[in-house]
């Protein structure tokens, strides 16, 4: 990734449109020109889930899939009746407005997308993906693609143990999923994902490295002095 272009990374949109584009429109965002990452968890509950992804997709933005595709995929894709429950209980209803030809076709363009991603930015590995286990390396996945699944599109256990064991081959990473009211830090894992309160949060990469990098000369500033 070049590292004069600008590149920020959004977490949840859940179907706001408004939002995302008052985002965008906030930092001047140029398509063509700047960069723009999305966490997944684009579509459901919001009033507009059509039209993020389009948006999305209008934006070449790189895009990656959170636990909500997933359920629509397997939904629509795989006939689950279970996920499709699951899904129209957690704010997949708005499908039932929407022509089956329309949903496969969105489906399939899901399913071209990523699970995660690492890009090198700025003198940075930053490792990006939905969610992120407890233990984590970015260099060796899992053989069983349900763990990675499950990990990068479900897990939650960091977030409520506040704590994260391991995250290697990194410097940091960036994920969503895990509701807050603003964004934090479990050590070098960052959450963004603030749509249940109401706001989509984007943030511009660059930034998040000045913080990470705060943090850390911090940190060893504290350990210097023990």
């Amino acid at each position: 990734m070049d590292d004069a272009q600008r590149v920020f990374v959004v977490g949840d949109i859940a179907g706001n449109l408004d939002q995302i584009n008052t985002a965008l429109d906030r930092v001047g965002f140029t398509p063509n020109k700047d960069v723009l990452i999305a966490l997944g968890d684009m579509i459901d509950r919001g009033p507009d889930s059509m039209g993020v992804l389009k948006l999305l997709r209008k934006l070449n933005s790189l895009t990656l899939l959170g636990n909500h595709e997933h359920l629509m995929i397997e939904s629509i894709l795989g006939q689950d009746q279970l996920a499709r429950q699951l899904w129209h209980k957690n704010g997949g209803s708005w499908s039932n407005e929407v022509q089956h030809e329309q949903l496969e076709a969105v489906c399939h363009w899901l399913l071209e997308q990523s699970l995660s991603m690492v890009v090198e930015y700025q003198g940075h590995q930053v490792g990006l993906s939905h969610t992120l286990p407890i233990q984590w390396s970015w260099g060796v996945f899992p053989v069983d693609k349900r763990a990675v699944v499950s990990a990068l599109l479900w897990d939650r256990e960091l977030v409520k143990r506040r704590k994260c064991s391991a995250n290697k081959n990194v410097d940091f990473s960036i994920h969503g999923h895990n509701s807050t009211q603003v964004p934090f830090w479990i050590a070098n894992s960052y959450h963004i994902d603030t749509a249940f309160y109401g706001r989509v949060t984007m943030v511009e990469l660059s930034n998040v490295i000045d913080k990470f990098k705060y943090i850390k000369a911090k940190q060893n500033c504290v350990k210097n002095k023990n």
